[in-house]
């Protein structure tokens, strides 16, 4: 194995051992989340495996594919559908005309994966408590799983509402047949596992579990989950205890992040991983598959969906270089890898997603040319910074007026880089304005990362943005998808539809 796959993923030894594993137990990763099992003896010593199964649950559509794009991303005004007008036109209706169809298959799919890794970290959770185990390794496994239960239930809770709250190990399909918790009830859950996964998760990984859960993980999603509920002081707090544990850092070259040789850098705190090789077996995700230019020859780079709008070319700033790495213009040779994108309408989008464009060497390298072996970026270190700047530009005070502008700053310093002549440091101290910027700032460091909607969603202004993109048929009660036809009926009516649905 060459050394640049040994270092794409070092968890990837300990998968394949758990892939054989795995298969050779009634197709563990497989099963349904709702399905009946037969419990096996569960280990005294080591939970790694059944947590990098849990972690394998990740790799799923749910977590990743263009439905998912279309729950997290173009339903705000930076991204749309894209590919073609015709391809997956019912998939365009419901997430940028918000036409939603509660018997839609992505939206179920969606559901039944969160499910299954809620499911999955429950049995784990469950197993360790019941044998009392108090050593370090099986902390950190259950600290594992509870991250990954109150990061299923986040995306659930921001997309539906209430959902059943099942935080116990399933054994029965007719024991997950219960009725919507409140989003009080789902909240508690999520803060009580966060904090717990952060008391026991490592600072850091040695390098062959790089990719692996830390303290500043569980830290950072909590403090997105305060965020959420305008829990100004606790999001603060939460934030602040990433920047200061002095485990991240920016990289100095905002676009050398997202390529391959980026993965897992000094600046990434949650990233689903993936691996490929043409000759072993493929842990690879669809992610960046789903986005890549639809094109053909050389430029079928994937199905083309979740493209930049022009509101989202518009919104940078003069000379900001984050745009052109951003953005993937057609018609124009890319300078990143000196390929000639065709004009449109040869390629029937304007504009792609450049944080998911491949290296043509990695494609000619893996005879494969959509980019299984791209990681889903989840959470980033910018995002922290910012994340704390709003926070204390919204508790305010001098002190924290200065700092919300010196962490605001530390982004936009990275971005400018060497040009005094672009990006001017913001100095405002009126709470509005630098409101306003640090808005902005999200916006543009953190496009097409599947924040946006959720953002304009939180800051109570998605009606006037979205109608003001021409997204009007765009109305409060979109703010929730409906709850999947398929549950509502297999529940008997325990499960209630969400209103307006």
């Amino acid at each position: 194995m060459s050394k640049h796959i040994v270092a794409k993923w070092s968890l990837l030894p300990l998968l394949l051992v758990l892939v054989v594993i795995s298969s050779c137990k009634k197709n563990f990763l497989d099963r349904q989340p709702l399905g009946r099992y037969i419990d096996e003896d569960v280990p005294t010593s080591s939970f790694d495996s059944k947590v990098f199964a849990a972690y394998a649950i990740l790799r799923r559509g749910g977590f990743n594919d263009h439905l998912y794009l279309g729950i997290h991303s173009y339903r705000s005004d930076d991204s749309e559908k894209g590919s073609t007008i015709t391809d997956g036109q019912d998939h365009g209706a419901m997430y940028d005309d918000f036409e939603y169809n509660k018997s839609n298959a992505g939206i179920q799919g969606y559901w039944t994966d969160h499910y299954a890794l809620i499911i999955a970290a429950n049995a784990i959770i469950w197993d360790i408590d019941s044998l009392e185990l108090t050593d370090a390794a099986s902390q950190i496994n259950k600290g594992e799983a509870q991250f990954l239960r109150a990061f299923a239930f986040f995306d659930l809770v921001r997309s539906f509402g209430g959902v059943p709250k099942v935080d116990f190990k399933v054994h029965d399909p007719a024991q997950v047949n219960i009725k919507r918790a409140t989003t009080e009830e789902i909240f508690a859950l999520i803060d009580q596992d966060l904090s717990a996964a952060a008391a026991v998760l490592p600072l850091k990984w040695d390098p062959p579990f790089k990719g692996r859960l830390t303290k500043g993980a569980a830290q950072a999603l909590h403090a997105r989950t305060y965020l959420w509920r305008g829990m100004w002081q606790e999001a603060l707090n939460a934030a602040k205890s990433v920047i200061t544990s002095q485990q991240y850092s920016l990289v100095p070259n905002f676009g050398s992040q997202f390529r391959k040789e980026g993965e897992n850098g000094p600046e990434s705190i949650f990233e689903i991983q993936a691996y490929y090789s043409p000759t072993q077996t493929n842990l690879g995700i669809i992610y960046a598959n789903v986005q890549g230019v639809r094109g053909s020859g050389q430029w079928d780079l994937g199905w083309g969906w979740n493209t930049p709008t022009q509101e989202l070319v518009d919104a940078f700033e003069p000379g900001d270089p984050r745009k052109n790495e951003t953005i993937l213009y057609s018609g124009q040779v890319d300078p990143l890898y000196g390929e000639n994108v065709p004009p449109y309408p040869t390629v029937p989008r304007l504009y792609w997603n450049k944080k998911v464009y491949t290296n043509p060497a990695d494609r000619l390298a893996n005879n494969n040319k959509f980019g299984p072996w791209m990681n889903h970026r989840i959470i980033r270190y910018a995002d922290v910074l910012l994340m704390a700047a709003e926070a204390a530009n919204e508790i305010g005070g001098a002190q924290n007026t200065a700092d919300a502008l010196a962490w605001l700053e530390e982004v936009r310093g990275r971005a400018r880089g060497n040009n005094p002549g672009i990006l001017p440091e913001v100095t405002t101290t009126d709470q509005a304005e630098l409101r306003d910027a640090i808005r902005h700032e999200r916006r543009v460091e953190l496009a097409m990362e599947e924040q946006r909607f959720f953002d304009l969603v939180r800051w109570g202004i998605d009606v006037d943005v979205l109608h003001a993109a021409g997204k009007t048929n765009y109305e409060v009660k979109h703010r929730l998808l409906p709850i999947p036809q398929n549950e509502i009926d297999k529940s008997g009516g325990i499960l209630e539809q969400n209103p307006g649905y």
